[in-house]
């Protein structure tokens, strides 16, 4: 099974914990320090902007995952495409592991638009 991109034995099930999700996208993150905002554009199917917004939160899974989503991505450009089982699973963990500090964005995050994000 994979969760946020990384590899879990069939052995362990279905029901892999958080902590065990979190330990390895840390792990595998290695040092985010340089990077401090992770900036995100929600667009239609057809490519028109709703939003844009950012996150900060250092400390917290959501910004680990997704600073690591985009430095592993082969995607092409400054904004790089995140795929909706990405954007789910990120915030699934996020709303169990980081709780009000991510809740706003994991609702948006929710929906069936697509998204950019950018780290910096």
């Amino acid at each position: 099974m994979f969760i946020c991109g990384y590899h879990f034995p069939a052995s362990e099930g279905n029901k892999i914990g958080f902590d065990k999700v979190v330990e390895k996208v840390t792990a595998g993150a290695g040092d985010i320090s340089t990077y401090s905002k992770i900036e995100f554009v929600s667009e239609t199917r057809e490519g028109k902007e709703i939003e844009r917004f950012s996150a900060d939160d250092k400390g917290t899974f959501l910004f680990t995952a997704f600073v690591d989503y985009y430095t592993k991505s082969d995607i092409e450009g400054e904004y790089k495409m995140v795929f909706y089982t990405n954007k789910y699973q990120i915030s699934e963990v996020s709303k169990a592991v980081d709780g009000a500090k991510t809740a706003e964005i994991c609702r948006k995050l929710d929906d069936m638009n697509l998204y950019r994000i950018k780290v910096s």
